[in-house]
């Protein structure tokens, strides 16, 4: 898996939730649509028994249209919902899709050659989501993620990769020298891959350099998550002053809500003639 990573000269295309703009988001048609990409992002949650499924927010209000919580739900309950189309809201019609348990998208993956990166809710429920990646035989296709803001963070991270076989990137904000001495410790222990947000170019710039091609910095240009002015909207207008300037700083992965234009313009240039 950490192979997959790292080997890559060109940045990963991560896709947010799915292709989530036809089909309901972290829904197995979104994933079928998003698994021609290098990886899928999807979030996950645990139902009353423990089940993996998949599931962004605390509540199913916006996705299903269920006011309930979305942690310990009812299965019997989860397995009647249907999912409500894009991302969902009080103008979204409801779909045919039901709520997909962890399984399911992995069977949506089936044939191709993405990966599942499983973004988990609560950092409670990492060790059991880690064991169902394990127990289902899909840890060659999946990775959780950790945050990670010191020393003992990356001991943890070791630890759950030990304990399961699971791939475990780390989250880390990118905000000063000492995030830099954390990102040397991550490449020390291995780590493959690293989700930052950054507030200076500059010093993702840096900590690119630091993590080389052993520990690949992940970005978002996400509209409401993203870093600064780098964000998908201004990228539909101008690649080259979003994604270029990523690609040019180092990153080895973006992750954006607009998989297809990221990937016509990286085919129209270079990326050894972006990065400096």
């Amino acid at each position: 898996m950490k192979a997959r990573f790292r080997a890559s000269h060109r940045p990963l295309v991560s896709v947010h939730r799915g292709l989530w703009s036809r089909s309901p988001e972290n829904s197995c048609s979104a994933i079928q649509a998003a698994a021609t990409w290098d990886v899928v992002e999807v979030d996950v949650r645990l139902d009353g028994k423990g089940r993996a499924y998949m599931m962004h927010d605390q509540s199913l209000l916006r996705t299903t249209g269920l006011d309930a919580n979305s942690d310990g739900v009812d299965p019997f309950t989860l397995s009647g919902l249907k999912l409500l189309h894009g991302a969902g809201g009080v103008d979204a019609y409801e779909t045919s899709e039901p709520v997909p348990w962890l399984s399911n998208g992995f069977a949506a993956l089936d044939g191709t050659d993405a990966i599942f990166d499983l973004d988990v809710k609560r950092a409670e429920d990492l060790q059991a989501v880690a064991r169902d990646v394990a127990g289902l035989g899909e840890t060659h296709r999946a990775t959780l993620k950790i945050r990670v803001s010191n020393p003992g963070d990356v001991a943890a991270l070791k630890d759950l990769e030990a304990a399961h076989g699971v791939m475990v990137m780390a989250k880390v904000q990118l905000d000063g020298s000492d995030a830099l001495d954390i990102l040397r410790a991550l490449k020390t222990a291995d780590v493959a891959t690293v989700e930052v947000t950054f507030s200076d170019l500059d010093l993702l710039r840096e900590g690119c350099a630091i993590g080389g091609d052993s520990l690949r910095l992940s970005v978002l240009t996400l509209d409401d998550v993203s870093n600064g002015d780098l964000s998908d909207k201004a990228a539909l207008q101008n690649p080259a002053s979003v994604w270029g300037r990523l690609i040019d700083a180092g990153a080895g992965l973006i992750m954006t809500d607009q998989p297809q234009a990221l990937s016509n313009w990286m085919r129209g240039v270079r990326v050894e003639n972006i990065r400096g």
